[in-house]
């Protein structure tokens, strides 16, 4: 019989590697606003909710709330990353209206 802490683990893995997917599939068009040097009409809503919710994640796969969550932690503070770095070339190439 298969333990359900490595079931855990498992699913938990093929969750991360979707997660790290999903932040990585703005690149693109982030990879267009640094060729162009400029925002055209894109938001900073999507990345910033993105960020806040990493945020959360964090704090709730911490030690201290949520014992044995290091998966949690780890994706979503490489998520954290990813979605600062949106935000600071968002802000880097958008003008003062946006």
């Amino acid at each position: 019989m298969v333990s359900p802490d490595l079931i855990r683990n498992v699913v938990g893995i093929v969750g991360n590697a979707i997660s790290f997917g999903l932040f990585l599939s703005p690149v693109p068009t982030f990879w267009r606003i640094i060729k162009e040097k400029d925002m055209k009409d894109f938001k900073a809503d999507p990345y910033l909710a993105t960020l806040l919710n990493c945020m959360l994640w964090v704090f709730y796969g911490l030690p201290i709330v949520h014992p044995n969550s290091i998966l949690v932690v780890t994706i979503n503070g490489i998520g954290l990353v990813i979605e600062a770095v949106y935000l600071t070339i968002f802000f880097l190439f958008s003008n003062k209206k946006n």
